[in-house]
């Protein structure tokens, strides 16, 4: 679903639906702030168990706090434990737990058919994994989707997307494949946009290499980090 979408909402006494928006980094989310708040109510929840070092997960996260200090955005903020906030979630930086990331890796290693049963074997198989987009990222992407889409049950808010759709680094075809699951699972409607059309990727780049924002050299995890 692409904003063609936009269409459909335009019209006399339309009222915004809510949309809980997963923050991946500050590139990403530029546009998806720009387009997407002219016709949602946006809340927006980091949620990133996968970035290590932890000194890259705290400069990730405050370009995006950079990001949302430049413009008279219109948002609402979701904190660490899924509650509204009228400020930056500080907690944050206490509550960063990488081990989060790798226990997750086995707790839903089925859902994208990956059956190893031993832990140890598992990480051990996953960093010798080399390629983007191997099973280790599918399960990212789900543990990714999932979270989000329970703060947004838990919130009352209809649907949820993610800022990931937008990096050339992941594949949108599983992001939705997952994003459906998820959706099946949680009862939060899952909407995918195509923010790679129009030179949407360059729109990003331009921007914040205009303001300055600081734009990172791999995906996140440890393993991501040579490719």
């Amino acid at each position: 679903m692409d904003l063609e979408y936009k269409k459909q909402f335009e019209g006399i006494g339309y009222e915004k639906p809510k949309l809980l928006l997963h923050i991946c980094c500050a590139p990403d989310l530029v546009v998806p702030l720009i387009d997407l708040k002219n016709y949602f109510k946006l809340y927006l929840y980091w949620y990133n168990p996968n970035i290590q070092p932890y000194e890259e997960y705290v400069r990730r996260y405050k370009e995006y706090i950079k990001l949302l200090n430049l413009e008279e955005w219109d948002y609402k903020l979701v904190d660490s434990d899924g509650n509204l906030v009228k400020e930056f979630d500080e907690k944050i930086f206490n509550k960063y737990d990488n081990q989060e990331f790798y226990n997750k890796l086995y707790e839903y290693r089925k859902v994208v058919g990956y059956n190893c049963d031993d832990k140890a074997t598992l990480l051990r198989d996953f960093a010798k994994m080399e390629e983007k987009n191997s099973p280790r990222c599918d399960i990212c992407y789900y543990m990714r989707l999932l979270e989000p889409a329970l703060v947004a049950k838990k919130l009352e808010v209809k649907y949820f997307t993610t800022t990931l759709l937008i990096s050339p680094k992941k594949s949108v075809e599983k992001l939705d494949k997952y994003g459906q699951i998820v959706s099946a699972e949680t009862g939060i409607k899952y909407l995918s946009f195509d923010f790679r059309k129009n030179n949407w990727f360059k729109r990003a780049a331009d921007y914040t290499r205009e303001k300055w924002i600081w734009r990172q050299n791999y995906c996140g995890c440890g393993w991501s980090i040579n490719y």
